[in-house]
C-alpha cells in the first residue's frame, strides 16, 4: 500500500482505475517520465498534491513542530534518497505526534513517520527500511501509475479522495468513507493484487536503497517478524502499520531471501537516531516520576547503547518532572561531554528557563548562536525565549533568518508574527500571519490577513506588488483544487 491514508481508498477502489495492467513484481526501473502516468498527472501535479495535502493534514494530524525530530528524520531521508535512481531530491520528511506504529508517503515527496513507529524501531535499521520503502512509493510514481488510465482523475478528485482519507487517518471514519464515495466516479475498482505487486516493489527497491545507504539490509525482514510477532499476541488491537502493511509469511521469507544477496552492512546507530529514541520514550505518556525512574534505572545498570543519549533522555524526563537541580547536573555532564551538540545547548537553557533563570538562558542561547548561527532548531527556541522576556525585535531578526532556511514550517510564521506585532510592525506582522493561515490549510484567512498587510504597505509598490501577487497565486491555487 502507499501507507494507513493510502490503503484505506485502495481497499475501498478509490484510488484503482480499470483496464490497467498489473505491474510486473520483477520491474526495479523507475518509470519513464513520458509514460501514461506523466500523462494522468505531470510532477508538477503531484508537487501540488502533496502541498496541498500536507496543508490539509495540520488541521487533522497532530504534525510534531519538534525540529530535533522533524532534522532528524529529514536528514535520513535524504541519506537514503540519495542512493534511489531519481533525479528527484525535494522531498519532505516529517513526524507525527501519534503513538500508532504507521508510516505514509503521498505524491510529491512528502513522506511522514508516526512518533510510535520510531519507538516500535530496535535500531535505525529497521527505521531506514520502513522509510526506504516509503520513498520507492513516491520515486516509482505508485499512485499516478494507480490513475494512469484514468482520464476522469483530476486533480480536485485526487485532491478531495486524500482529504477524506485523512479525515480516516484522524478518526473521522463516517465523514472519510462519504467522502471516499463522492469521489469514486472519478476512479474505479481495479483489483487487490495491483496494489500488492507495489507492496513488493517498494519491498524489493527499499530494501537495495536500504543496502546502498550502509544500513543492515536486514533491518526490514526483521521489522516485519516482530510485528507479526505483534500481530500473534495481540488481536484486538493490530498496529496501524498492519492493516495497511500486511505481513506475510511470504513477504518476510522473500525480505530475508533478497537481505542474503545483499552486502552485508555492519551499520551501527547513530548518535542522532539514539538521541532521537530516548527524546521520544521522555516523552512517553505516563507518570513522570515512572519515566524519571526508567531511565535512572538504565543508568545505573548500564542498560543502555549510548550512555549520553540515555543521559539526554534522563535530563529531559527529569525537566518534565520538575527536577530542575537534578536535570540542571546532568546537562552539564553532556555539555563536558560535547560542548557544541546544539540540542544539549537547548535544553540547558530550557532547564534555567524553568528554574525562572532568563538571563542565563539568554545567554546560552547568545554563545550557541556563535557556534551554529543558522541552525533552525536554535533559532526557533532563542527566538521563542526572547519573546517571553521582551524582546521582540531580536526574536523577529532570528525568525526571519529561520523562515529564509525553513520556509514551509507555519510554527516560526506564528513566532514571527507575534514578533512583528509587538514590535509595532504590522506589515510585517499579517504577512507572517498569512503564511501561517495558508501553511495550516486555511487559504481564506490568508488572503484576509495579506489584505490587512496591504493597508500597512502605504506607498511602497514593491511590496504592495508582492503582497497583491501573492494573493493572486492564493486564488489560483484554491481554483485548481475546487471541486469540478
Amino acid at each position: 500500500m502507499i501507507g494507513k491514508l493510502l490503503c484505506r481508498s485502495l481497499l475501498a477502489g478509490a484510488l484503482l482505475t480499470q483496464g490497467l495492467a498489473p505491474v510486473r513484481a520483477d520491474n526495479i526501473n523507475l518509470p519513464d517520465l513520458g509514460d501514461s502516468s506523466a500523462a494522468a498527472i505531470s510532477p508538477s501535479q503531484e508537487r501540488r498534491l502533496g502541498e496541498d495535502f500536507m496543508r490539509r493534514a495540520r488541521q487533522s494530524l497532530a504534525m510534531s513542530d519538534d525540529p530535533e525530530l522533524n532534522g532528524y528524520v529529514q536528514a535520513l531521508g535524504q541519506r537514503l534518497l540519495g542512493q534511489t535512481e531519481t533525479s528527484y531530491r525535494e522531498f519532505r520528511f516529517f513526524m507525527v505526534n501519534d503513538s500508532s506504529i504507521n508510516a505514509f508517503a503521498v505524491p510529491g515527496g512528502f513522506v511522514g513517520m508516526h512518533r510510535g513507529l520510531v519507538l516500535a524501531t530496535q535500531n535505525e535499521a529497521e527505521l531506514a527500511s520502513v522509510m526506504a520503502h516509503e520513498i520507492t512509493h513516491v520515486t516509482q510514481k505508485h499512485i499516478p501509475r494507480l490513475i494512469a488510465e484514468s482520464q476522469r482523475a483530476t486533480l480536485p478528485a485526487m485532491a478531495a479522495i486524500l482529504a477524506s482519507i485523512l479525515l480516516a487517518t484522524a478518526g473521522h471514519g463516517a465523514g472519510a468513507e462519504a467522502g471516499i464515495v463522492a469521489t469514486q466516479a472519478a476512479v474505479a475498482q481495479r483489483g487487490i493484487n495491483f496494489t500488492r505487486s507495489f507492496e513488493e516493489e517498494a519491498d524489493r527497491i527499499g530494501m537495495t536503497t536500504l543496502a546502498r545507504a550502509g544500513f543492515d539490509p536486514n533491518g526490514m525482514p526483521s521489522f516485519f517478524e516482530r510485528l507479526q510477532m505483534l500481530n500473534r499476541h495481540n488481536d484486538t488491537s493490530l498496529p496501524e502499520f498492519l492493516r495497511t502493511h500486511p505481513v506475510t509469511t511470504n513477504r518476510i521469507s522473500d525480505a530475508r531471501n533478497r537481505a542474503e544477496r545483499l552486502p552485508k552492512n555492519a551499520s551501527r546507530d547513530s548518535e542522532d537516531y539514539l538521541h532521537v529514541h530516548a527524546k521520544l520514550r521522555a516523552a512517553e505518556r505516563g507518570s513522570d516520576a515512572e519515566i524519571v525512574r526508567g531511565f535512572r534505572s538504565n543508568l545505573e545498570q548500564g542498560k543502555y547503547r549510548d550512555i549520553h543519549a540515555e543521559r539526554y533522555g534522563y535530563a529531559l524526563a527529569l525537566l518534565r518532572s520538575r527536577e530542575l537541580a537534578a536535570a540542571r547536573i546532568e546537562i552539564q555532564k553532556l555539555i563536558a561531554h560535547r560542548p557544541n551538540r546544539v540540542y544539549y545547548r537547548i535544553l540547558q537553557a530550557e532547564i534555567e528557563m524553568a528554574s525562572n533563570q532568563p538571563k542565563q538562558a539568554l545567554a546560552i542561547y547568545e554563545e550557541a548562536q556563535k557556534n551554529a548561527p543558522n541552525h533552525p532548531g536554535l533559532l526557533r527556541y532563542h527566538a521563542e525565549t526572547l519573546l517571553k522576556n521582551g524582546q521582540p525585535r531580536r526574536a523577529q531578526e532570528l525568525l526571519q533568518t529561520a523562515v529564509r532556511h525553513t520556509g514551509d514550517d507555519p510554527t516560526l510564521y506564528r513566532l514571527l508574527a507575534q514578533a512583528a506585532g509587538a514590535s509595532n510592525n504590522p506589515l510585517e506582522a499579517h504577512k507572517a500571519a498569512a503564511e501561517q493561515y495558508y501553511l495550516n490549510g486555511n487559504p481564506q484567512g490568508a488572503i484576509e490577513q495579506f489584505r490587512l498587510a496591504l493597508k500597512h504597505a502605504g506607498d511602497n509598490f514593491y511590496q504592495a506588488s508582492s503582497i497583491e501577487a501573492r494573493i493572486a497565486a492564493i486564488r489560483d491555487e484554491m481554483a485548481m483544487f475546487a471541486a469540478k
